[in-house]
């Protein structure tokens, strides 16, 4: 491993968190809106697309170690993980414009559209997102350089996350008043444009300094192999897998319940979803002092505790009044834009400390091993949420649903989320990765000690 002290500036802070940004345009439109758009103005039941979200989701998650193992044994002169975002940047902003397109076909083809439309979309997400996420470790290896890199990404994500959630509604209503259709397909169009342009200005203005241990070929099941010896990352597992379920539980019904629980249209609804990215962002400003002051350990278990039970306050709110739901949401959104910090720098903890406990660097297997699991836990959320709409009787593109279905909607909102985050926080507690723990390792790393020679 080199270049493990050089410190990074804040301009490639910058550019490196406009890649981020570009992914949430698509990572958080699927969590926050795609439900809501296949159900309401596509027109499918909540049961398929619950079953086209978990199939697809499943099947996109597979891809992501054999992506992982590409960006591995990528060479070229600009490394192994920026050429991706120059590759594939074009195709991913057309895969936007295609998932959000409504095409004049029969239910069963329809459906087949969709689940072909989809596929397509998380297969170009999966092949730069994957590079994406793998370059912040090869950028820095310093844990508190590592920790501030994520946290100006997480801060800057949410711009491309307002655009994929807040701002959809209101531009498609601009750009096609009264064909909600059309205009959202023309807004993602417009949002996959500027997310192809800030994955180049990521290109332009990051760096791969880290030099991982040479293998001579590409070899997915050595490598995880490799990965499954790593029992922090198993940790992790748990931990990312039931995170993202309450995150993707609470994200997809959000607008359901500002709509039919609080009775609010789509001016609130996308005043809720820019306060999501607000809150987000100042969250994830405040992580690197949260980290640092109590341990990023015990910060992530604070965290989710409390996510769990401030979103129950939502149970019980008065549901004639939405200024009381907005103000739990900001401090709800406030503190998960604390974990996403924290849960990515010990991401990169873990991929170091697999190489420390390996003698081997495999950092796109790993990073794709982690958002194998997060894309599980977007799976199971996504069909859970579906599932349970169809549970409660709610009917699709319906402007009035049963006291039933609304009630369920608001079960859906508060309880389920708090029972993963729960358990979020208890399976972090055995995470043992500490600054003090991960300064050793760094330490044996820059003297390419492992664990078998400390």
């Amino acid at each position: 491993m080199s270049a493990l002290t050089e410190r990074i500036t804040n301009k490639e802070k910058l550019g490196f968190g406009l890649g981020d940004a570009a992914s949430h345009i698509v990572f958080d439109s699927s969590v926050a809106i795609l439900a809501y758009f296949y159900t309401n103005i596509y027109g499918l039941s909540p049961a398929v697309m619950g079953t086209l979200f978990l199939v697809v989701r499943v099947l996109d998650a597979i891809t992501d170690p054999i992506m992982g193992a590409i960006a591995d044994q990528t060479k070229s002169r600009w490394g192994r993980f920026r050429p991706w975002l120059l590759i594939i940047c074009v195709p991913f902003a057309v895969s936007c414009v295609l998932v959000y397109s409504t095409p004049d076909f029969g239910q069963t083809a329809k459906i087949v559209y969709a689940v072909l439309a989809y596929i397509f979309m998380t297969i170009m997400y999966t092949a730069i997102n994957i590079p994406y996420c793998s370059l912040g470790a090869a950028i820095t290896a310093d844990p508190q350089d590592n920790l501030s890199l994520q946290s100006w990404r997480f801060a800057i994500a949410p711009i491309g996350g307002a655009m994929g959630t807040a701002l959809i509604l209101p531009l498609a209503d601009f750009i096609a008043p009264g064909d909600r259709a059309t205009g959202m397909q023309w807004a993602m169009g417009i949002f996959g444009v500027i997310g192809c342009l800030m994955f180049l200005t990521c290109f332009l203005t990051t760096r791969e300094r880290i030099t991982p241990v040479k293998e001579d070929n590409m070899n997915i099941l050595r490598d995880m192999r490799i990965l499954m010896k790593n029992d922090q990352w198993r940790i992790l597992s748990v931990y990312n897998l039931a995170m993202l379920c309450g995150v993707v539980v609470r994200g997809s019904l959000l607008v359901y319940f500002v709509q039919y629980v609080l009775h609010q249209g789509s001016g609130i609804i996308s005043l809720f979803m820019l306060a999501t990215t607000v809150a987000s962002v100042f969250g994830s400003l405040f992580a690197k002092s949260l980290g640092t002051w109590m341990c990023k350990i015990r910060a992530s278990v604070w965290v989710n505790v409390l996510s769990a039970l401030v979103g129950l306050l939502f149970f019980v709110l008065p549901t004639e009044y939405w200024i009381p739901a907005f103000v739990v949401h900001i401090i709800l959104n406030l503190l998960q834009g604390i974990n996403a910090p924290l849960q990515w720098s010990m991401i990169t903890d873990a991929n170091n400390y697999g190489e420390w406990k390996t003698q081997r660097r495999i950092t796109g297997m790993n990073i794709a091993a982690n958002i194998f699991v997060i894309k599980l836990g977007v799976a199971i959320g996504g069909a859970l949420t579906g599932w349970g709409l169809a549970w409660f009787g709610y009917q699709a593109g319906m402007e009035q649903q049963s006291a039933e279905a609304i009630r369920g909607v608001l079960i859906l909102f508060t309880v389920l989320p708090a029972i993963f985050y729960l358990i979020t926080a208890f399976s972090i507690r055995y995470y043992r990765l500490t600054e003090d723990k991960m300064n050793d390792i760094i330490g044996d790393l820059r003297q390419n000690k492992f664990q078998t020679q400390s």
